[in-house]
């Protein structure tokens, strides 16, 4: 017990040491208003490229950056914008595009028949409504996260804010009017505005026959005395340019674009003069560009001008990246500049400037970088993942049948071990090309293989020292930016939008890996045991508290794994034994942790929280039923990890070989294992990091997988040694 009292001691003082809570908030102006300027499926190289001097204007005098594109289903219209009215990933249906004005006629009905025929609900002639919003409700029951539909015209209507939306992105044969459910009620309610066909005007040469008539749409919203306090305007000409492409030739193509954006530009700069300066003007694209879309560049453009938002580029607690934000972080915005309380279950957070005032070109080179990244990302991996099957495999045939052979397979077992650290590096240099990517990595592997052979040729070392070197460069990258996590083929995208900051679960297990094979490996190598072990717990403090820590991000899986790995680790090399006892200790030990994790980052402010804080304001508020959907997410995604990852097939295939291993040749293992009790004690702590990564991580598959990349092939190494 009194070892488990010393180790939580010690993760103690560095949380409290070592992290930063801040507790300031800003206070709302009374009577703000926001205005919301929808120009859908363009990109920000099109706000460069046209000559829009309202919207270069707000870019150079706001905030603006890039914005992923997401939501719990496809990437679909109905599904973004419903998102982006939820603050969390949402789905639509496939008649969520069905607004109307309450007057208008609809298939011979009134709008306002048919819905009240489908909710039990009888609409005001001023009135927006959704004919599907009772699909959308039951599409949304299956989440496994809170997810509310009209979250936001609800909380706007509960705190006596009005709601207003003009325009839609109709076309000659389909009515696409998606603009309304960002701010519906819950009912499916907008209190007025237009999106009926008023509000275009026939041109024989625009896309479909028509555009947007902007007269029109200025005259109805100054002709409204007193403004709604949120106004939102679907500019949908841009729309039907990108709808009409594949009618037209290149050039008129680009034409139809470019008059699309001049258009809304002169509105923009219309509705801009006629402000008052309370109000946020917001310009926001929820789709890309079709021709973006199939080179799988899902980031689009947003800008704010306003009251706090000065010029530079926007960030959110959600990424904390400057000029990188999510599209759940939109509605949180609304809210907290209506000074409106916002629900702890929302995922997104508030946006606001970072600070870094910008250059529209790096904006664009980083664009491009995240585009690559998540292009080329699962190619390199995949790549990766078939050639360690193959060594692994290979090792295992030559180990039983060809053991004569066997010595030659210690530079591919090295290579595998390396690569992770290669991948690391690798944007430290011109990666964004193929050729440069491929020679990159492989000029990288080489020349740490070839380092490493230099301090100790073809010796079982190399992995303490690679392993030892990769947690160095992984917790200097953590405490300075994490530029490398950022943008490394082994780590997390932004644009997929699992995770933005901190440490993700490949490199999570990569650390934890690394780190229990250099430390124990020191056993192996050093004398002086009471340094070393002294030593040791000061070590597995330090990266746990870079994986749990909330400032950090806080991978509460991670920490869990990280923890029971680094527990059995202590436990064994201070000679006590794994039994029932110390392993209910070890399972205490967690628990208290996480009560721990949970407390800290429930006191930062909730715009600052990550997922814990949240989950603990969510038992507070909600009840158990919130935690209960957490874990069953986490189950799902790990039985579809293992089903289709690659990773459960290295982690399969790594199983075999370590089996096989164990009965031929006979006794080989547990001759080593009685050799070099050290890395018995590695064997048994990672394995047991593993299996704790497996149970509580959603992606436990691929942070087992990574963890045993040092373990795996130098025990390997070790076999071969003991056989040739």
């Amino acid at each position: 017990m009194k070892f488990l009292a010393r180790l939580l001691g010690l993760f103690t003082v560095f949380f409290i040491v070592l992290s930063s809570v801040s507790y300031g908030q800003v206070n709302s102006m009374k009577d703000r208003k926001i205005v919301i300027f929808i120009i859908d499926r363009v990109n920000l190289k099109d706000y460069v490229s046209y000559d829009l001097p309202n919207i270069k204007y707000l870019m150079e005098n706001g905030t603006y950056g890039i914005m992923t594109v997401n939501s719990d289903g496809g990437r679909t219209p109905e599904n973004v914008y419903m998102t982006i009215g939820c603050g969390t990933r949402a789905v639509g249906s496939e008649a969520a595009s069905a607004n109307f004005n309450a007057y208008e006629i609809v298939n011979g009905e009134p709008a306002s028949v048919i819905f009240e025929r489908n909710s039990g609900i009888k609409p005001k002639e001023e009135n927006i409504v959704n004919l599907d919003i009772a699909q959308i409700q039951r599409n949304n029951l299956t989440s496994n996260h809170i997810v509310v539909p009209g979250l936001l015209g609800k909380l706007l209507k509960e705190n006596g804010r009005s709601v207003a939306v003009f325009g839609n992105e109709d076309t000659d044969k389909d009515q696409k009017r998606c603009a309304p459910l960002i701010a519906m009620d819950e009912r499916g309610i907008i209190d007025f505005g237009d999106v009926s066909e008023n509000i275009l005007k026939k041109d024989l040469l625009s896309p479909f026959g028509i555009m947007t008539d902007y007269d029109v749409l200025y005259q109805k919203y100054m002709e409204m005395e007193k403004k709604p306090d949120l106004t939102i305007f679907q500019l949908g000409d841009t729309s039907r340019a990108n709808d009409y492409q594949r009618y037209a030739s290149d050039e008129v193509n680009r034409r139809n674009k470019k008059r699309a954006l001049e258009n809304a530009d002169e509105f923009i700069g219309r509705v801009i003069r006629e402000g008052n300066p309370g109000t946020l003007y917001i310009v926001l694209t929820p789709m890309p560009p079709s021709k973006d879309m199939s080179e799988k560049n899902y980031l689009t453009p947003i800008i704010l001008f306003g009251p706090g938002f000065t010029s530079g580029y926007v960030t959110s607690e959600t990424t904390k990246r400057d000029g990188i934000v999510t599209n759940i972080d939109v509605m949180p915005t609304i809210l907290k500049y209506f000074n409106i309380p916002i629900p702890a279950y929302l995922t997104g957070h508030p946006l606001y400037n970072s600070g870094h005032k910008g250059d529209v070109n790096k904006l664009l080179e980083e664009n491009y970088k995240l585009v690559y990244n998540y292009t080329y990302r699962p190619p390199f991996l995949k790549t990766y993942v078939a050639l360690q099957i193959i060594i692994l495999i290979l090792s295992l045939i030559t180990l039983i049948f060809l053991k004569k052979y066997s010595v030659y397979m210690k530079p591919l077992l090295f290579f595998v071990s390396s690569i992770p650290l290669t991948f690391l590096l690798l944007p430290l240099f011109n990666y964004t090309s193929i050729s440069n990517s491929i020679v990159g990595v492989f000029f990288l592997t080489a020349v740490a293989i070839i380092a490493v052979y230099e301090v100790s040729p073809y010796s079982y070392y190399f992995y303490a020292i690679i392993s030892l070197i990769t947690t160095i460069v992984l917790l200097v990258d953590l405490a300075t930016g994490q530029y490398l996590l950022k943008n490394s083929f082994l780590s997390y995208d932004a644009i997929g939008g699992a995770r933005f900051y901190g440490i993700g679960n490949e490199y999570m297990g990569t650390l934890i890996g690394a780190t229990l094979c250099f430390t124990t490996m020191a056993f192996e190598i050093f004398n002086n045991r009471k340094l070393l072990f002294v030593l040791t717990a000061i070590i597995y403090a330090l990266v746990f508290y870079f994986i749990a820590a909330p400032s950090l991000g806080t991978n509460v899986g991670g920490g869990i794994a990280a923890f029971g790995g680094f527990a059995v680790a202590i436990l064994l090399l201070s000679g006590k034994k794994i039994n029932v006892k110390n392993l209910l200790y070890i399972g205490i030990g967690i628990i208290l942790m996480l009560l721990g994790l949970f407390y800290l980052d429930s006191l930062r402010p909730v715009s600052q929280q990550t997922h814990i804080g949240q989950t603990f304001a969510l038992v507070k508020s909600h009840g158990i039923k919130p935690l209960l959907q957490i874990f069953e997410r986490k189950l799902l995604m790990n039985y579809k990890l293992i089903k289709y990852s690659i990773w459960s097939r290295v982690l399969l295939t790594l199983i075999i070989v370590l089996m096989g291993l164990f009965f031929k040749p006979v006794g080989v293992l547990s001759e080593i294992f009685k050799k070099h009790k050290y890395i018995q004690i590695c064997f048994v702590s990672t394995i047991i990091g593993s299996i704790f990564a497996l149970i509580f991580n959603d992606s436990g598959i691929v942070t087992a997988a990574t963890m045993m990349v040092f373990m795996g092939p130098m025990l390997i190494h070790f076999v071969i040694d003991e056989v040739c």
